[in-house]
């Protein structure tokens, strides 16, 4: 194990051995085999526990994989951002993340914050024709009219 209870429980273990042999006295095993054995609980807990948070994680990861409305054959549908190919249209609406790099096709302008990328405090204002980058949330539609969507080619 890593980390310094450990190597203090590591290093009483060989003082147990070592230090205990003064005086023509015996080791010390009962104590190095006790201490032993809570190494020994304590690692198999500690992989228990780390696995299944690795696991937690994958499952939660796997759960939040961004969708994106695409279309494709003339048909629009819902599919995994990770299968977009240049010249996707792609669709996003209030509230969406911007699935890949892309192009607004048309529509409204829109308020899309970007402060991951430049640092800006506030959202900025993209018109049709504008890029739009990968991983910004689109935070607000110029127009009061924040349901609606805006197609966008990757």
């Amino acid at each position: 194990m890593w980390n310094p209870l450990s190597w203090v429980m590591e290093a009483a273990a060989l003082m147990a051995i070592v230090l205990a042999n003064g005086d023509h006295r015996p080791p010390d095993w009962q104590d190095f085999v006790g201490i032993m054995v809570l190494l020994v609980i304590n690692s198999t807990i500690s992989f228990i526990e780390e696995n299944n948070a690795g696991n937690a994680a994958a499952a939660l990861m796997a759960n939040l994989a961004p969708k994106t409305k695409i279309l494709r054959d003339g048909r629009w549908g819902e599919q995994e951002a990770q299968i977009l190919v240049r010249g996707d249209v792609i669709s996003i609406k209030l509230g969406d993340i911007v699935p890949a790099d892309a192009r607004l096709l048309e529509g409204d302008p829109l308020k899309i914050d970007q402060s991951a990328l430049t640092g800006e405090s506030l959202p900025v204002t993209k018109n049709p024709g504008e890029e739009v980058f990968s991983c910004h949330y689109l935070y607000n539609c110029c127009q009061s009219n924040g349901a609606k969507e805006h197609p966008l080619q990757h």
